[in-house]
């Protein structure tokens, strides 16, 4: 990687956020399950009553949600967000994890680090999960009930996929995890299929933390994810908004629907958002409704605690 371009455009997401607003940015390292170094960054608001937790997508990197962070300017919340393995400024080959569950033990150590670090901590802890994100989380939590979050929310939450998967990439996953498991395969996708927005999608395609690729053993792993969430979605008691595109073209909206009916909450909400809304909600065309309605979660997480 070129250090001098990646470090140049890191510098414009953070002046993105940090310019004329209260946010305090801090980043640090997190050891891993195994003790690989994971990066990390807290957005620290001095008027928060709040935190979340980012977990975030395939490909993607904690620096992804600036759009995010800064609609929440001025607002109630801090914001924390973790690399995964392979991912942005964490450790490890691009894209390679030896299985999904490497993601899930990984971002059980973070949610842990912030409820219990004073200084990031601040008020309820929200978890906010995007595309592979959700999955993760719901699977954290469905493994580790004993994680003290208020609420949850999820963004396309991957259940389900949506892209045609060739049949030889079924196949081959099983024969690359058993002899060259470390060998990382190429997504079936393109930027347009994440936003309408061109100027994002300019961003993606300039953005040298971003990669398309996935190991054997994450594909397998996750396949098997959808089918243990799904079967255990009535654990989920949690208060829980779920923000969908009615027609995703990557991930199932229709799995995602499933999942929302079966989960246990008493309060529970989903928005389907329609009007072609691509599979990044948080960075599409009509970003700013989203935002509004995932402020409105938020707040009423707020009001109950209160």
């Amino acid at each position: 990687m070129n250090e001098i371009i990646r470090d140049i455009v890191l510098a414009g997401f953070q002046n993105l956020v940090q310019n004329n607003n209260m946010y305090t940015r801090r980043e640090g390292h997190l050891a891993g399950h195994d003790n690989l170094q994971l990066f990390f960054q807290i957005w620290q608001n001095p008027k928060a009553e709040g935190t979340v937790i980012i977990a975030h997508g395939q490909g993607e990197h904690s620096e992804s949600y600036h759009r995010l962070v800064e609609a929440f300017d001025n607002d109630r919340w801090n914001f924390c967000a973790m690399d995964l393995r392979g991912h942005g400024r964490s450790d490890g080959k691009r894209g390679y994890a030896t299985d999904f569950e490497d993601y899930c033990k990984d971002y059980y150590l973070f949610v842990k680090k912030i409820i219990n670090d004073s200084k990031s901590l601040k008020g309820p802890v929200v978890l906010l999960g995007h595309s592979l994100g959700g999955l993760i989380q719901l699977k954290t939590l469905i493994d580790y009930p004993d994680l003290k979050v208020a609420a949850q929310t999820c963004s396309s939450p991957l259940l389900g996929l949506a892209v045609n998967v060739p049949d030889w990439k079924n196949k081959g996953a099983e024969l690359l995890n058993q002899w060259l498991p470390k060998t990382t395969l190429w997504n079936e996708l393109s930027s347009d299929m994440l936003t309408r927005d061109l100027d994002v999608i300019r961003e993606f395609e300039q953005d040298v933390l971003r990669h398309g690729r996935m190991s054997p053993g994450v594909f397998i792993g996750l396949k098997n994810g959808f089918q243990v969430v799904q079967a255990r979605a009535s654990e989920i008691k949690l208060p829980t908004l779920f923000q969908i595109a009615e027609n995703d073209l990557v991930v199932s909206s229709a799995e995602a629907q499933t999942f929302f009916k079966n989960i246990s909450s008493t309060q529970k909400e989903i928005i389907i958002y329609g009007e072609d809304t691509h599979h990044e909600i948080f960075n599409d065309v009509n970003r700013q409704n989203v935002y509004n309605d995932l402020k409105s979660f938020l707040n009423s997480v707020l009001e109950k605690q209160s």
